[in-house]
């Protein structure tokens, strides 16, 4: 199933090109509509997520891994429950896929303190194949 969320109303900068791409529920569709998935779908498209996620990917590292502490911020200890940050992750793998990057290995363990992820994936730009 395709989810289109409506305009984001929610803090920070939305995307750069005004709009969001759809997102693919695949077996999440539950946990989308039960936690109101729209709006963790609208956060990972604003701007600073989009740098960070690409930032982390540049320096060898999981994507999610510097979204944890913006992540609760924003949403609190809910964001630290298992489906959610499983969630999480298959929504980052769509938006990286977008922007022209591809899986390079997951289950990446992540060691820094206090991060809600214990591991998440890497990805490698097409360009750098």
């Amino acid at each position: 199933m395709f989810v289109q969320p409506a305009s984001s109303t929610k803090p920070g900068t939305p995307p750069s090109n005004g709009s969001l791409l759809p997102y693919r529920t695949d077996h999440f569709e539950g946990t989308f509509h039960r936690l109101d998935g729209a709006r963790f779908w609208h956060f990972l498209h604003e701007h600073d997520n989009i740098l960070r996620m690409e930032a982390a990917t540049y320096l060898g590292r999981p994507a999610v891994e510097p979204l944890s502490p913006a992540l609760m911020h924003r949403f609190g200890g809910e964001v630290a429950q298992k489906p959610i940050k499983q969630m999480i992750g298959h929504m980052v793998r769509q938006i990286m896929e977008a922007r022209g990057f591809l899986l390079e290995r997951a289950n990446v363990r992540i060691r820094r303190h206090g991060n809600i992820f214990y591991c998440g994936s890497r990805y490698k730009h097409t360009s750098h194949t």
